[in-house]
């Protein structure tokens, strides 16, 4: 009996070690992840990059890891889903610095996520964002240019469920979906928002082609075979943890992101960014 204790002791310890060994990587060592998208609106090509919650992380010093691996992508521009801080913490410099960063690459454009507006009685991130020289695109739509193709850009802030659901639609999120909606019908459009789930219900009707994603940190622990173990709001088994999902003629895509807010580190699940090339 005492040889099976110690026997079991051992193993359950060499696979602690070996989850923290994995939660380690996975935590500190990104990874690119490529996604492909046709354009049947017109014959606009282009290449982005989606970054998502950073968290105030630092890989490298001011983030010079991070931007030498998005500017090696050779992005059109660069995609900001939103969590780049974390609520309670009134510090935006390393936002700051990494996004000053990103708009030398590329024209750089963002979406507030839910710790964002949490904070944002403490922050103006509208004059935060704007002062590196990305873009806050909150509940607003701009064409981008390129090769004299135009897309449509939008970013959708982060809101409340029974906000956008409320019986009179009356709010900035709604009338933006709306007008996103309407100009996606004729052109090839791409939708910054923070979290999947809120938006998945409304990407089942949509003209909108891309929607760009990230809040889930991948399920935080990735189960093989089964996917992620836990998502904010979704809660156990997410149903949108990473990856690509389809709607109709609507991709959605989440992003694991780069940050991590919780105790416990990533298994399994390691941080990225994600490059996504429409053809």
């Amino acid at each position: 009996m005492k040889k099976i204790l110690i026997f079991s002791l051992i193993i359950a310890s060499v696979l602690a070690v070996i989850l923290l060994i994995n939660g380690l990587y996975c935590d500190n060592n990104i990874k690119v992840t490529n996604y492909n998208v046709k354009n049947t609106k017109s014959d606009a090509k282009l290449r982005f990059v989606i970054v998502s919650d950073l968290h105030n992380k630092e890989f490298g010093e001011n983030n010079k890891e991070l931007v030498e691996l998005v500017k090696a992508q050779n992005p059109d521009f660069v995609a900001v889903c939103g969590d780049m801080i974390v609520r309670g913490n009134p510090n935006t410099d390393i936002m700051k610095s990494v996004l000053s960063q990103l708009k030398d690459i590329a024209p750089t454009y963002c979406c507030l996520g839910n710790h964002e507006l949490d904070s944002a009685a403490e922050i103006d991130f509208k004059s935060e964002i704007n002062s590196t020289g990305a873009v806050l695109l909150d509940n607003q739509i701009i064409e981008f240019a390129k090769d004299n193709q135009t897309v449509i850009i939008g970013g959708l802030s982060d809101y409340p469920f029974y906000d956008f659901y409320a019986p009179d639609y009356n709010n900035p999120e709604r009338y933006c979906w709306d007008e996103m909606n309407e100009k996606s019908k004729n052109n090839f459009s791409i939708l910054l928002h923070h979290q999947p789930e809120y938006i998945a219900d409304n990407a089942t009707d949509s003209n909108i082609d891309v929607i760009a994603c990230g809040h889930t940190h991948g399920g935080q622990i990735q189960i093989p075979f089964v996917g992620g173990l836990i998502a904010p709001n979704q809660g156990f088994f997410p149903k949108y943890d990473k990856g690509v999902y389809e709607f109709g003629s609507t991709k959605m895509i989440v992003s694991t992101g780069l940050g991590n807010n919780a105790i416990i580190p990533r298994i399994n699940n390691q941080v990225e960014i994600c490059v996504v090339d429409i053809s």
